[in-house]
């Protein structure tokens, strides 16, 4: 997604310099002052930014005379504002985003009693859009009033500029506006960061806990006791939204576990650390075999440490590893990590929830098969149960989520959108679905996600998704994924399957799949038949590696593995 429509109840200025950093990352298409309605009821298929100022479309005295603090007039004034932006989201699935202000310049006396009915206005255009938004995947919400509070809004709106060019806005308004916009579009584009690395002595608490042992480390009393627990409490909020929290400290192992286990002033406690590297390696090399271990890109990795010479080797030797560089004030840690647009997500799923106890069962998973004499007999000894699961209004969610983060076994590694899913899935019938796996580590979950496309011709399909989460590779559900899809699309009367393998940095494991389960390259078919699914798939969007299958004559191995 390179292009966004920019539009707005108010002039936006666009060429002040405010807008840098969403231009930096976008093409901006601004239009002309006032457009906004055109724009949302045109449905054009690039995104769209609709910046709204309530001042803009609603007059303060439309609440001075009687009646007009009655919810059906609230109603009856939103009506023609919801009415274009219904328009849009029916005729586009690509991404809308509203960024929205109700703020105008009033006393705090008019509110002190009975309320003031345009405060009561703001709220409803409020739940409005939030109504929306759960019913109508592609679109997302920016509420600028928040957004305008952390700088002040007497600096973010500018009175000369309304007057002189209708723009409501300041030049730091116009940059905290852009600043937000490009971080909600940047988690559209990429998913969040998956694992927060963070050290121990003068991080998660004061004091190196070797030489002051653990009676004496600055920890949960009043003052910089309580800002390190706070800190902790901010982490393991995270965790419990997905993120896996890992340790890399240079200590003895032995202390640092005491502290996590018997100090009263740790929020955070061992069962909440997904891995743990408590050495006196190099923390470079740490990461690196925290990666390996996790089975996770090192650009999947945030690294927080109070040491400014450990943070530059970091950077230094590992680039892809975001190392935000936190202020010497550790009273501003919480609020900093808290608010980290690159740990922040969209959703939090089921899945999200029990992530780090995922990852563990995927830790032993991976000690146990090393050392097991039979791949095959240790994997018929797990019990491994999958099941296909629907996607629906529930589970659709995780289906983006996988969309948005898996890499590694990913065929195609095309993100779709909430919005484009919706589509898709209707498209696919019983050829998109879920699949939910279960052994003797665990629910892992619903970690599969195949989407197989009807084409031109009745008897061909093209396998449009199919990717599995890395925690449960090595147990060759991928085998069992594609048995399923062959099974609901011959069902279906469809004989072959078009595939396409795109090859990336990232997804090299998932390059001899096709050929290992009985996929031919396009190129060595017959002419007949090569023209025949030429045809099918040309509206198809492929630019890699074309690979077919005959269904009819498919022989899928591993499969043995499974408990029927």
């Amino acid at each position: 997604m390179n292009k966004f429509r920019i539009t707005s109840t108010s002039n936006l200025l666009p060429g002040n310099d405010g807008w840098r950093p969403l231009a930096a990352r976008y093409d901006l298409d601004f239009g002309e002052f006032g457009d906004w309605p055109q724009v949302l009821l045109s449905g054009q298929a690039t995104g769209v930014l609709w910046l709204c100022f309530l001042e803009d479309l609603i007059a303060p005295t439309a609440f001075s005379g009687p009646g007009t603090d009655d919810a059906d007039y609230f109603d009856g004034l939103l009506q023609p504002i919801m009415q274009a932006l219904h328009k849009r989201l029916d005729k586009s699935a690509a991404p809308t985003i509203v960024a929205w202000s109700t703020w105008r310049p009033d006393s705090p006396v008019r509110a002190a009693r009975d309320g003031d009915p345009w405060r009561k206005q703001g709220r409803c255009l409020e739940a409005a859009f939030n109504v929306l938004a759960a019913r109508e995947a592609g679109l997302y919400l920016i509420a600028l009033d928040d957004v305008f509070a952390i700088p002040g809004y007497a600096s973010c709106f500018d009175s000369r500029n309304y007057y002189a060019a209708r723009c409501r806005l300041s030049r730091a308004g116009i940059e905290a506006t852009a600043l937000a916009c490009a971080a909600v579009l940047a988690r559209i584009d990429a998913p969040a960061k998956k694992v927060l690395v963070l050290d121990c002595d003068n991080t998660l608490w004061g004091g190196i806990v070797g030489e002051v042992g653990m009676a004496g480390l600055v920890l949960g009393q009043d003052g910089m006791g309580q800002a390190f627990t706070d800190f902790q409490a901010v982490a393991l909020s995270l965790k419990q939204r997905g993120i896996l929290l890992a340790i890399a400290s240079n200590n003895n192992d032995n202390e640092v576990r005491e502290v996590f286990d018997n100090h009263p002033g740790m929020t955070l406690k061992a069962p909440d650390i997904a891995a743990w590297r408590v050495d006196w390696q190099e923390k470079t090399d740490s990461i690196n075999s925290l990666a390996d271990e996790l089975g996770l890109g090192l650009d999947s990795f945030v690294f927080w440490d109070d040491n400014p010479l450990e943070r530059e080797k970091m950077r230094h030797a590992l680039p892809q590893v975001l190392t935000p560089e936190p202020p010497t004030d550790i009273t501003l840690w919480p609020g900093i990590l808290a608010a980290m647009d690159e740990l922040a997500g969209f959703s939090t799923s089921a899945e999200d929830r029990r992530k780090t106890e995922q990852y563990r069962d995927r830790a032993i998973f991976v000690d146990e098969i090393e050392t097991a004499d039979s791949e095959g007999d240790f994997l018929k000894s797990i019990d491994l149960r999958p099941r296909v699961q629907a996607i629906d209004t529930v589970t659709r969610s995780r289906a983006q989520q996988l969309c948005a983060k898996t890499n590694q076994f990913n065929l195609r590694t095309r993100r779709h959108s909430d919005a484009e899913l919706v589509g898709l899935v209707e498209r696919a019938g019983e050829g998109a679905f879920l699949v939910n796996l279960e052994d003797k580590f665990g629910d892992h979950g619903l970690t599969g996600l195949v989407i197989a496309l009807p084409t031109a011709t009745a008897d061909v399909a093209f396998l449009d998704t199919f990717m599995l989460s890395c925690r449960v590779l090595g147990r060759h559900l991928e085998a069992w994924m594609l048995k399923a899809l062959v099974d609901a699309l011959m069902d279906c009367g469809v004989g072959w399957l078009v595939a396409e393998y795109v090859p990336t940095e990232r997804n090299t494991i998932a390059g001899t799949f096709l050929t290992d389960h009985g996929f031919v390259a396009l190129s060595d078919l017959a002419a007949a038949d090569r023209d025949k699914l030429q045809a099918a798939t040309a509206e198809m969007p492929c630019g890699g590696q074309i690979y077919v299958a005959s269904l009819s004559s498919l022989s899928i191995p591993h499969l043995d593995v499974f408990n029927p």
